[in-house]
């Protein structure tokens, strides 16, 4: 019966694991921990311990979003519907398990289609600004983003026509976007549309700009994380240039082939620091000290989560 019910499991879903493997092969298991074995441990607990400001700041944009659409968290309500929001996230392919704040949020009463709304957008936010994020970077680092590059230009130049076309023709992408949607579940995309455009347009200025300021300093301290665990593998690689290639991971790990950037990451290194002399099990060992540590982080934040749940 298990082995019946594995088969069923898509084969694009094996295809971030297969590239660990087939990587660390490649690499050497042994060269990999032994850089991985170096690590200086008091920075890593240093790093854990950010988990708990990380938190913390996703959880007042989360609470901030929300008010926006009229959903009155208190912080700590908030703080603990974030983080098991990350929790689900890091154990489903492209971090969709996110996705279970929607049914928190229901359960709280609120609409489906504003729930929906409310998690795209949070979405949004932090996918805008790492693809920001990681561009500016890959500019300042042209002379190691050479092909990379001139990829990313083509797909920058698709967004912004498809976000002009968005602007001046919402209307008919709507009804076009509907269109492609099955027939039952049309109805809740249309609500879920209208409550985006609704709560943007009501949310004002004020609001959107704090929006756009946690979600900068949540960014600006996650780069920070990534950087901690270079420091801890004694590494030797400019902080910007790992902001840009810690943004094109974390873009890959949207992927649904992977969980938790399981594959991707791994790729996504070995590629883009071997353009400044990084060598593969090195590339290979702190990616895994990040996975090691995100998924250490999980289990604080689940705790944070039930401390916090209200009773």
């Amino acid at each position: 019966m298990q082995l019946k019910r594995i088969w069923k499991i898509p084969f694009w879903r094996f295809i971030g694991p297969v590239i660990v493997v087939l990587v660390i092969w490649w690499a050497g298991p042994a060269k990999v921990w032994g850089v991985l074995s170096s690590a200086d441990m008091g920075v890593v607990a240093g790093v854990i311990a950010m988990s708990i400001p990380m938190v913390l700041i996703k959880g007042i944009r989360w609470r901030t979003l929300l008010g926006g659409y009229g959903v009155n968290l208190g912080f700590a309500e908030s703080v603990s519907m974030y983080a098991t929001g990350i929790v689900f996230s890091a154990v489903t392919p492209g971090r969709v398990g996110d996705m279970v704040k929607i049914l928190m949020l229901i359960k709280r009463q609120c609409s489906v289609g504003k729930a929906i709304a409310c998690n795209i957008l949070d979405r949004l936010l932090d996918v805008g600004v790492v693809v920001l994020a990681g561009y500016a970077r890959m500019w300042y680092f042209s002379g190691q983003f050479g092909a990379e590059l001139h990829v990313i230009n083509i797909v920058i130049i698709v967004v912004l026509a498809v976000f002009l076309a968005f602007i001046l023709k919402r209307h008919l992408i709507k009804g076009v976007a509907i269109k492609l949607i099955p027939e039952q579940y049309r109805p809740a995309a249309r609500e879920s549309w209208n409550e985006i455009m609704g709560g943007l347009w009501k949310s004002g200025a004020k609001r959107l700009l704090l929006l756009g300021f946690w979600t900068v300093v949540f960014w600006g301290v996650w780069f920070l994380w990534m950087y901690l665990c270079v420091i801890a593998l004694r590494l030797d690689i400019p902080f910007f240039y790992m902001c840009a290639c810690a943004a094109m991971a974390m873009v890959f790990s949207l992927l649904p082939i992977t969980v938790a950037g399981v594959g991707t990451r791994d790729a996504a290194f070995i590629l883009l620091l071997g353009q400044i002399g990084i060598a593969r099990e090195e590339s290979l060992a702190l990616s895994s000290l990040i996975l090691a540590v995100f998924l250490v982080n999980c289990g604080v934040l689940y705790i944070v989560s039930v401390v916090l749940k209200p009773r």
